[in-house]
């Protein structure tokens, strides 16, 4: 029977896989698939940044999807009877206090000493290290998977994505991508924030859901040109890549795809 993972083990495999000082890496993660782990999320944390180093800067989704009209959360415990009582009462966005559904770690993450977050109601990012600053100081309402978003900042800091127990379809970037080219898909958000001491609700333009349709095919074809490292972290499948490559190959094949 296999040990459990801990902090130097989980070291010892990102280290294997090719994680190494001063990187800027963004992690999408699932932590049922790592597998059990002494001292948890904290844990796995704990070893990305310790592998990272004071120089390096880690990065993790910290999605907030209740922060939005509830027409769109396909809750089945919600009542369309609700909405309207959830809309006149729904809390705005709080970087500080505001939960992620994105998972254990990057709930975990959110509340790690010096950790920064992004200003965007719904689609926010977390980040620790050299360039959190940097990487969080601004976040578009409008397309906050595009231009003037972190995961611009990601593409142009030549970042590293470490997909850690999920695949392309959890992977962002594939969204900013698909954001560069003219016949993007497209739908529009709708949340509340505090404008002059008020709170209203807003409707901004977005990037469509992929469920399923393009991210894994984009990403397995990335996958077979060799650009990406794979491995095990605990029990994990791991695949290390440069987003600079995923996005350039992914935008060329959404403009070709997409038309």
């Amino acid at each position: 029977m296999p040990l459990p993972n801990t902090l130097h083990s989980l070291r010892r495999e990102l280290a294997d896989l090719g994680l190494c000082p001063g990187m800027t890496v963004m992690v999408h993660s699932s932590l049922r698939n790592i597998g059990w782990t002494v001292g948890g999320p904290v844990t796995v944390i704990r070893s990305l940044l310790e592998v990272l180093g004071t120089e390096g800067t880690l990065v993790m989704p910290a999605e907030s999807p209740s922060v939005s009209d509830p027409s769109t959360w396909h809750d089945p415990r919600v009542k369309a009877e609700w909405h309207d009582t959830i809309r006149a009462n729904l809390p705005v966005f709080d970087p500080r206090t505001t939960p992620t559904t994105m998972g254990a770690l990057p709930e975990a993450f959110r509340t790690f000493p010096q950790t920064l977050r992004s200003n965007h109601p719904t689609v926010s990012v977390c980040a620790n290290g050299r360039q959190a600053q940097e990487i969080t100081k601004d976040h578009a309402m409008s397309f906050c998977e595009g231009k003037g978003t972190p995961f611009e900042k990601l593409y142009k800091l030549d970042g590293q994505t470490l997909l850690l127990g999920v695949g392309f379809n959890r992977c962002t970037s594939l969204h900013y991508a698909e954001s560069l080219v003219p016949s993007r898909r497209t739908t529009v958000s709708r949340f509340p924030i505090m404008r002059d001491g008020t709170r209203v609700w807003v409707e901004r333009p977005d990037m469509g859901t992929d469920d399923g349709v393009h991210f894994p095919l984009v990403g397995g074809q990335f996958a077979e040109t060799g650009a990406t490292r794979t491995g095990k972290i605990g029990n994990a499948d791991a695949i290390l890549f440069s987003t600079q490559e995923l996005v350039d190959f992914a935008e060329a094949y959404f403009a070709r795809v997409l038309g």
